[in-house]
């Protein structure tokens, strides 16, 4: 009885945690999404700045690039499953799926706030490095604008390996119901 307690206690748990994750999932999402068209447009006009020449100063090209907002992704219910160990709990597939989401999540963070540092450091802003410092940040949008797409297709996965899990778990605390109904009718 104490075993069955226990196992209902850690789908209970499971449970919990997927719903977490896919909440957070869903608000992260919707983050990138919203900040998709604007970083790529802003590439493309620093693109297009870049080829026709068409950048006049230092401060007009700060102006541009600071115009850029990193995207602030959540990961407390990663952190939180970890502490609490439900991740232990999981399917390993499901299991995969997160972690490469949050890893990529976390690499989307870095990228971001590392290149937009750099791009904006004194002294890689002159009139001499103008040039270079347009095409690098023209480099840096690309990777970011790469970055979202790609999180878009993990998003998508990450979901569909969520709503499976919950449908087994459903599934199977279905049938144990049943199986206890059936029990304790024979009794």
């Amino acid at each position: 009885m104490d075993e069955w307690r226990e196992n209902r206690e850690d789908e209970e748990h499971v449970q919990l945690a997927l719903s977490n994750f896919a909440s957070e999932l869903l608000q992260n999402q919707a983050r990138v999404e919203d900040a998709a068209p604007f970083n790529q447009g802003l590439r493309n006009v620093l693109r297009n700045r870049y080829q026709t020449g068409d950048i006049g100063s230092v401060d007009e090209f700060v102006n541009m690039v600071e115009s850029y907002v990193p995207v602030v992704l959540q990961s407390a219910a990663w952190e939180t499953a970890l502490a609490t160990g439900s991740l232990a709990k999981m399917d390993y597939d499901l299991v995969s799926a997160l972690s490469l989401t949050y890893s990529l999540q976390s690499r989307y963070q870095l990228t971001s706030r590392s290149g937009m540092a750099e791009l904006t450091s004194p002294q890689n802003l002159s009139e001499e490095k103008l040039n270079l410092a347009l095409y690098n940040s023209i480099h840096y949008l690309d990777n970011i604008t790469s970055m979202e797409e790609e999180l878009g297709v993990i998003y998508d996965e990450a979901f569909s390996v969520i709503q499976a899990a919950r449908t087994t778990i459903t599934d199977e605390k279905n049938r144990q119901s049943h199986m206890e109904a059936r029990d304790t009718s024979q009794q």
